[in-house]
C-alpha cells in the first residue's frame, strides 16, 4: 500500500472532517475525498462511514488503523533520524511555543542566530494547541510545563515570573485589590481549556472577583488589560514593558513555572536542530533576569 495514501486516511480518521484534514495536508477539500475513494476501492473495502456529522472508521477501517499507525511512526522514525544530517546548519527548523512567547523571548532570539548561519530557515509557530513533535509538527518546542510526551528530549532553561496588571486609570477608579479578596475587580481569565500555571493561585488571590472575560492566549489578555477594564494576570517580560499598565503587587505572588525546551530524540544529531537548541538555550539563559525579576 502507498505510504502517502494511508496518510490521507491516518489524518481524516483524526480529525473526522475533509475541510480539517485537508487543512493539516495542506490540499483542496475535495482532494482528500477523491483519495480516500481511490484508497476504498484499491482496498475492496469501505473505511469510512459518512454522516452529517463527519466521517467514522467502519469494522475495516479500525482494522487498517493499526497497520497505518505502524507504518507512520516507521515513516516519521525515519524522516527525522535522516533528515539533514549530511547538510550541515541548514535548511528548516520549525520552533512552537504559546504566542507570547514567540513575540516576547523567541522573535527576538533568533536574529543573531541566523547572522551565524544564514542558510538556516526559522519557522515560528505561535500556537495554543501542543503541537506533536513525534510527528514532525514542530522541530523543537517552548513550554512553561514538562513534557509527557515519549520520545521528547527536554531541558529546564529559565523561570517565569507572573504579575496581575491593569491600568493606571482603572485601579484610580476601582482601588488596589487585596489578597484574598477581590470584590469590586474584573478579570481576565484563560480559558478552562488552556492550561495556566497561575489558575489556583488566582482563585485564591481574588475570590471575590469577576471573571468576566476568557481567552486562550495572553497576548488577547494583555489587549483587554490595556483596555482599561480589567485586570489581568501577564508574564512580567510582557507586562513590565507596557507602560500604560500598573503592576499590581500582591504577596504571595503567582507561581514562578519552569520552561522547558524540548525536541524529539531523533533529531538531537541533526545539525541545524543542535546549533538551534544550543543558541536558545544560550539566549534564554541571558534572558534571565527578564524573564523572572527579582524584584
Amino acid at each position: 500500500m502507498n505510504w502517502d495514501d494511508l496518510r490521507f486516511f491516518l489524518v481524516l480518521a483524526r480529525h473526522r472532517t475533509l475541510s480539517s484534514a485537508a487543512r493539516e495536508l495542506r490540499v483542496a477539500q475535495p482532494t482528500v475525498g477523491r483519495r480516500i475513494s481511490a484508497l476504498e476501492r484499491r482496498v475492496g473495502a469501505e473505511l469510512f462511514v459518512r454522516s452529517s456529522s463527519g466521517f467514522s472508521l467502519t469494522p475495516s477501517g479500525t482494522r487498517a488503523l493499526g497497520f497505518a499507525q505502524r507504518m507512520e511512526q516507521d515513516a516519521l522514525a525515519a524522516e527525522r533520524r535522516l533528515a539533514g544530517r549530511d547538510v550541515g546548519v541548514r535548511g528548516s527548523v520549525s520552533i512552537t511555543a504559546s504566542e507570547w512567547l514567540v513575540t516576547s523571548v523567541l522573535a527576538p532570539s533568533v536574529g543573531s542566530l541566523l547572522a551565524l548561519h544564514p542558510e538556516l530557515r526559522i519557522e515560528l509557530v505561535a500556537d495554543t494547541r501542543h503541537l506533536n513533535l513525534a510527528r514532525r509538527e514542530a522541530d523543537i518546542a517552548l513550554r512553561p510545563r514538562r513534557f509527557e510526551q515519549a520520545g521528547v528530549v527536554q531541558r529546564a532553561t529559565c523561570k517565569l515570573a507572573f504579575a496581575l496588571y491593569a491600568t493606571h486609570a482603572y485601579l484610580a477608579t476601582r482601588g488596589m485589590p487585596a489578597y484574598g479578596r477581590g470584590a469590586g475587580h474584573t478579570l481576565v481569565a484563560m480559558s478552562d481549556e488552556t492550561g495556566d500555571a497561575a489558575r489556583a493561585w488566582l482563585a485564591a488571590a481574588l475570590p471575590d472577583a469577576v471573571p468576566s472575560f476568557k481567552t486562550n492566549g495572553r497576548d488577547a489578555m494583555l489587549a483587554l488589560a490595556r483596555g482599561g477594564s480589567a485586570i489581568a494576570c501577564l508574564a512580567r517580560v510582557v507586562g513590565d514593558r507596557a507602560a500604560d499598565l500598573q503592576r499590581v503587587a500582591l504577596s504571595p505572588q503567582p507561581p514562578t513555572p519552569r520552561l522547558w525546551l524540548g525536541f524529539h530524540r531523533d533529531v538531537r544529531e541533526t545539525p541545524r536542530v543542535k546549533a538551534v537548541v544550543a543558541h536558545l538555550t544560550e539566549r534564554l539563559r541571558a534572558m534571565a533576569p527578564s524573564l523572572c525579576p527579582e524584584d
